[in-house]
């Protein structure tokens, strides 16, 4: 083996390292932006910060590793961790909860969030983000209701699972994608 591909592997393996560590490292932003749960008395679905971790985690990494970060969260939880907002619920059961369909939508907004760039682009993409994980979140919760015996509507869908939230998810996935633009500088330009 050469110099030169003794190099270049060596360097292959510290690309591969580094994308692992950003990855995983956004995958523990979304575990403790879950820990701050908020429940609240008049729908199943507690406030939390993870939007902004996911929405984050697209803008300023790329949708790639958003999305890839996110795959990771859910795989962490689903093989057992207790990583999501009620950390008493893990594994296969987190599917009986009314909030699996938010989870759910957070590779896909992840991605979303980092598709598009550019000063237009990075709004867009941020409130794509968003809408993936508004759309997914009501569609389960309302199923959730139903299983569980309730007569819902979609208007109950979106004062349960949207209008509570969104003020504040705005804000948050505004500074997400705000907070994003110096890291994607960076990372473009090295």
């Amino acid at each position: 083996m050469t110099n030169t591909a003794l190099v270049a592997g060596q360097n292959r393996v510290r690309s591969i390292a580094r994308e692992a560590g950003l990855i995983v490292s956004l995958t523990g932003l979304t575990i403790l932006a879950a820990r701050v749960a908020i429940p609240l008395p008049f729908t199943p679905v507690p406030a939390t910060l993870q939007v902004a971790a996911v929405i984050f985690a697209g803008s300023a990494f790329g949708p790639v590793r958003g999305m890839l970060s996110q795959l990771l969260y859910l795989v962490i939880g689903l093989v057992g961790f207790g990583v999501f907002a009620d950390p008493s619920v893990a594994g296969p059961a987190i599917f009986a909860t009314p909030t699996f369909g938010y989870l759910l939508a957070f590779p896909l907004a992840a991605y979303l969030a980092g598709r598009w760039t550019g000063p237009k682009g990075r709004w867009l993409s941020a409130a794509a983000g968003l809408l993936a994980v508004y759309a997914l979140g009501v569609a389960w919760l309302l199923g959730w209701a139903s299983l569980v015996g309730q007569d819902v509507s979609l208007a109950w869908g979106i004062m349960a699972g949207i209008l509570p939230f969104l003020l504040f998810d705005l804000l948050k996935t505004a500074l997400a994608a705000w907070s994003a633009i110096p890291i994607r500088r960076r990372l473009k330009s090295s």
